[in-house]
């Protein structure tokens, strides 16, 4: 029998999203109380948190339960959603133009 770590059962858990968020290069600036804009990779995206809305493909057409990468990203950045164990804490959790 194999005993599972608190992180390793913590990182089965992460959907997709949740990894993609977590992972990739995103930075947050605050735009408006509520609104962050997101750059990432791609394009940037306006974040209302308030109303969980995100201007990317992914948030306009699917929906997805739980919000895209980058409202979840946002999440993690102001602390609205705990970062996981698993993760790296020193990354860049930056929040800018708070």
């Amino acid at each position: 029998m194999s005993a599972t770590t608190p992180g390793v059962a913590q990182a089965a858990q992460l959907d997709d999203r949740d990894i993609r968020a977590l992972s990739e290069w995103m930075t947050v600036f605050v735009e408006a109380p509520g609104m962050f804009r997101v750059i990432s990779e791609g394009p940037e995206y306006l974040v209302d948190l308030e109303t969980e809305t995100c201007e990317c493909d992914d948030s306009t057409y699917r929906d997805p339960e739980g919000g895209c990468k980058h409202i979840r990203r946002v999440r993690f950045t102001t602390g609205a959603q705990d970062i996981p164990e698993c993760i790296d804490p020193a990354g860049d959790w930056t929040l800018y133009g708070d």
